[in-house]
């Protein structure tokens, strides 16, 4: 019976996406600003990208002398979300690229519309930088200082600082770079961008399943897989084998030891603590099946901007900016009605905690400045979070442990 179901399993991985059930195409086309015409050969590469760095779908093809806007097409199994990454070649070295476009997980078709590809020009000695969201580095090219602000190209020189090192923009003085250490301060163009911090080395990441009674987790790294249950009593430590993908569904075969772990992109709640999770798992182990979740709940607030639809069951002001974003890292920033705010925040075992927020000082109208006080007190008094049905983020908290912020992605 095993061996037929594996058989079966095969078959059914081996088949086209699109000959399997559910999948579903991804749509939009390819730009870039600068008008620079492509030759004939110019090479396209689009790659869809699910968890654990999984190739959902992919499509390469040539120019033939067609320009800009240039529209693409990939299939991917349904049911997952991922993130498209686009580049295009000439003589087969890089020249634009685009990367981490997000689509969520679904059965219908998805349009990304027009993708807007930056120039590659690789930086020597660079510094990476992240100003509340927006990308930065500072570093050499030509033998020329360089600031590259979400793509966009600033020859620097260096001008006297009592501490630190500053540099101001060569065309544009409005255009100040200022480093102190793992900070810096950025202005782009006349605009306050505000602190900066030093993006450090990712590490590489591990995915973590687990269950409880009886207790199990399985860490998923990026060469090995280790199976621990029976609250520690059995362990089991193995190479990692390739994700087998089908429409909503990850799954990992370790014949080795009997057991196969089968993760479901649903939303899963712990049986113990009530967290949320992005993913549903199940862990065959021999005879046994024994349910859990899996992945980061910090993968579920993450990615696009949430748009505050309610604050306290008082609503907000119709055409007001009223955001929330969160960063991988725990950082978290927004727009509370008049002024924009930023700190930290903190995920537990057992819930969600905002520190301290930090807000610019501009005065508005009273009524503004009203759901401002509102949103920041809400914020204070969150102490978990979930996602309903539709998807909308729940900012859980207050004496009666309740919605106190509903917000929806942007």
């Amino acid at each position: 019976m095993a061996r037929t179901l594996s058989f079966l399993l095969a078959a059914f991985f081996a088949l086209p996406l699109a000959a399997q059930e559910g999948a579903r195409d991804i749509t939009g086309s390819l730009s870039y600003l600068a008008r620079i015409a492509l030759p004939p050969d110019a090479e396209i590469s689009v790659t869809a990208r699910g968890a654990f760095d999984t190739v959902l779908g992919e499509t390469q093809f040539t120019t033939e002398g067609k320009q800009v806007p240039l529209p693409f097409s990939l299939t991917v199994p349904g049911g997952l979300s991922g993130q498209v990454d686009a580049f295009i070649r000439i003589g087969g070295t890089p020249r634009w690229i685009i990367r981490d476009v997000p689509f969520s997980a679904g059965e219908t078709p998805v349009d990304l519309g027009e993708l807007q590809l930056a120039p590659i020009t690789p930086l020597t000695f660079a510094a990476e930088y992240d100003c509340h969201g927006l990308p930065v580095a500072f570093g050499i090219l030509n033998d020329r200082a360089m600031l590259r602000v979400d793509g966009r190209d600033f020859e620097m020189q260096e001008e006297v600082s009592a501490s630190g090192a500053r540099y101001v923009s060569v065309d544009d003085p409005g255009t100040e770079f200022w480093s102190k250490g793992d900070e810096a301060m950025l202005t782009v163009e006349g605009q306050d961008m505000g602190r900066c911090v030093k993006v450090a080395p990712a590490e590489p990441p591990v995915y973590r399943a687990q269950g409880n009674e009886p207790g199990w987790h399985a860490l998923i790294g990026a060469d090995i897989v280790e199976l621990t249950a029976d609250y520690g009593a059995r362990t089991h430590t193995e190479p990692r084998p390739d994700a087998q993908v089908s429409p909503g569904t990850y799954a990992f075969d370790m014949p080795q030891v009997d057991a196969r772990l089968t993760l479901q992109e649903t939303l899963c709640h712990d049986g113990a603590t009530g967290m949320p999770y992005p993913h549903s798992a199940t862990l065959l182990l021999g005879d046994r099946s024994l349910k859990g979740c899996g992945g980061d709940p910090t993968d579920l607030l993450t990615g696009a901007a949430w748009r505050i639809a309610d604050v306290g069951g008082q609503g907000v002001i119709d055409n007001v900016e009223t955001t929330i974003a969160f960063d991988a890292d725990g950082r978290v920033s927004g727009r509370a009605g008049c002024n924009g705010f930023s700190g930290r925040f903190e995920l537990t075992g057992e819930g969600l905690r905002f520190g301290r927020m930090v807000a610019t000082m501009m005065a508005c109208a009273e009524e503004k400045m009203t759901q401002e006080r509102r949103v920041l007190d809400a914020l204070g008094a969150v102490r978990r979070f979930d996602i309903d049905a539709s998807g909308a983020l729940l900012l859980i908290g207050g004496a009666e442990d309740a919605p106190i912020l509903i917000a929806r992605r942007s």
